[in-house]
């Protein structure tokens, strides 16, 4: 008998502080790695926030995908931050290239910034409808 593959739904935030066009365009270049490489992949807004956790005065653009795979969570991550290496995200930098960050995972909450930040969940339930 086949074993049925056991598909994971993930919800990942995706933000940009790299000043308002390029945000906007670092964000849909990470919409376009993320569906290359995955299945049912669903998209939010992309939407200005103030700036959270960081000692600049600077615009933030974020947005929320969800999708399914496989994978598990830890390699789904090392996916993600290899991603953010290619793109040019560096750790001493003001400037967030583009940040992606596992949320939820088949629904359990896996990242503080779930319950720190309400533009997040407000974005999940655009795409949860």
């Amino acid at each position: 008998m086949l074993q049925k593959e056991i598909y994971h739904k993930y919800i990942i935030s995706i933000g940009s502080n790299s000043g308002n066009d390029r945000a906007v365009q670092n964000i849909r270049t990470a919409f376009n790695l993320l569906t290359q490489r995955f299945e049912a992949v669903v998209f939010s807004a992309i939407i200005p926030t103030r700036a959270m956790d960081v000692k600049i005065d600077c615009q933030f653009f974020n947005a929320v995908v969800s999708l399914q795979t496989p994978i598990l969570p830890a390699e789904l991550k090392s996916f993600l931050k290899e991603a953010e290496k290619e793109m040019g995200r560096t750790s001493c930098s003001e400037e967030i290239t583009i940040d992606m960050d596992i949320i939820l995972v088949d629904g359990q909450i896996v990242h503080q910034d779930y319950e720190n930040r309400v533009f997040i969940r407000e974005l999940i339930q655009t795409i949860e409808r």
